[in-house]
């Protein structure tokens, strides 16, 4: 017999155990970014008590910090939830436009998006997929300045969503994300530990080829399924 699923997010905790990753990441994702964003308010409040210019810098350093804090916190919501996948007839268009809707329109004009056949029609939970795509753009987006690009495409019965960025990788075919431990200041560690989830609830693959230029890829493999009628 096979063991039960597991539904709860203790089966992404498990490397955690009997460390002080998940401890480390809560101060660093939670109590940090609360931290400087209590320092951020009192200092422009007390310019504008004192009649100081506030300047347009340390406004948008706030409501960034705002923005980080509340991406940390969307991102324990969603451990702790475990979506339903929900099927339905969608085209990769769809899902690589959804992907980008929530992205700022900076963020956007750099994703660049290629293609070199019609749209492809699949059923799949299309928001489900859309929202691992977009944690991946958003990943690729942080680790360089440059543009990133994004193939979509159906190859071998499965619908294929490649990111590409021009940062130097320190992945590899085997590699594979460990929730709360990341180099990035200020954050969790969950991007790519909720994306392997959601993508495993499709019954897909995230995968991380290896690039001849050493370059970063990130690929999501989906099989296809049957179309509804």
């Amino acid at each position: 017999m096979h063991e039960p699923a597991q539904s709860k997010p203790e089966r992404w905790l498990q490397s955690t155990d009997g460390d002080a990753s998940f401890s480390r990441a809560l101060s660093q994702g939670l109590d940090t970014p609360l931290t400087a964003l209590r320092a951020a308010m009192e200092t422009l409040g007390h310019e504008l008590r004192s009649g100081e210019d506030v300047g347009a810098l340390r406004i948008e350093g706030v409501l960034e910090e705002v923005e980080l804090l509340g991406k940390n916190v969307r991102e324990l919501c969603e451990l702790a939830s475990s979506p339903v996948p929900r099927p339905l007839n969608c085209t990769l268009d769809e899902i690589v436009n959804s992907a980008r809707a929530p992205l700022t329109p900076e963020q956007r004009r750099r994703v660049l998006a290629a293609r070199r056949e019609p749209a492809e029609a699949l059923r799949v939970d299309g928001p489900l997929l859309a929202q691992a795509l977009r944690r991946i753009i958003e990943n690729a987006l942080e680790a360089t300045d440059d543009f990133v690009l994004l193939h979509a495409h159906v190859d071998g019965g499965h619908a294929r969503f490649s990111v590409l960025d021009g940062s130097q990788s320190e992945l590899g075919p085997d590699w594979r994300p460990t929730p709360f431990r990341t180099t990035k200041p200020n954050r969790l560690g969950l991007g790519l530990t909720l994306t392997q989830r959601d993508v495993s609830l499709l019954d897909g693959t995230l995968e991380f080829p290896s690039m001849p230029n050493g370059r970063t890829c990130v690929r999501i493999s989906i099989p296809l399924m049957e179309q509804a009628q």
